[in-house]
């Protein structure tokens, strides 16, 4: 019985793991409305806004991803650009987590994986003191690990 457990266990490890590194699609219907999903629409052919953000488990750094949402008055003054480096690396989940966060509120930022890239992870032992990921530089502050708080406080002052 303990084994059945354990295999269990491990087969729903494995499931959650391959669906963290999906894709995600990004259309706009013909109201405005903004979907995000892990599958295509059913009528991807004919979207002309069809977005895809592929996985981030083979890229090579450093990447800049662009804005998937529009901004809203309560996220960022769209009149100010936000200037966001994040170092990371491939398998850490508060990497992801710090990912998705831009990613989710339509900010642009650079990523660069410390392990995949040398001056990356010498100009993080530079910024940083710490060690660990995820690393990010928001407006010219500096944040270390993930905090939604010190993000957004970050992404309110003038970069």
């Amino acid at each position: 019985m303990f084994k059945f457990r354990l295999y269990s266990l491990i087969l729903l490890i494995l499931l959650f793991a391959t669906a963290a590194s999906a894709q995600i699609y990004k259309w706009v219907d013909e109201n405005g409305v903004t979907y995000f999903s892990d599958r295509p629409p059913a009528d991807a052919e004919s979207k002309d806004n069809l977005e895809l953000f592929p996985s981030h488990d083979s890229k090579s750094t450093p990447e800049t991803h662009k804005k998937p949402v529009t901004r809203t008055g309560k996220d960022v003054d769209p009149v100010r650009v936000p200037k966001v480096e994040l170092y990371t690396t491939s398998w850490c989940i508060y990497c992801k987590k710090a990912r998705n966060f831009f990613q989710l509120r339509g900010i642009s930022f650079t990523e660069y994986d410390i392990e995949k890239d040398k001056n990356a992870a010498l100009r993080k032992s530079r910024l940083d003191t710490k060690n660990g990921v995820p690393f990010a530089v928001v407006n010219g502050y500096r944040i270390h690990g993930y905090s939604e708080a010190a993000y957004e406080q970050a992404l309110r002052k003038n970069p």
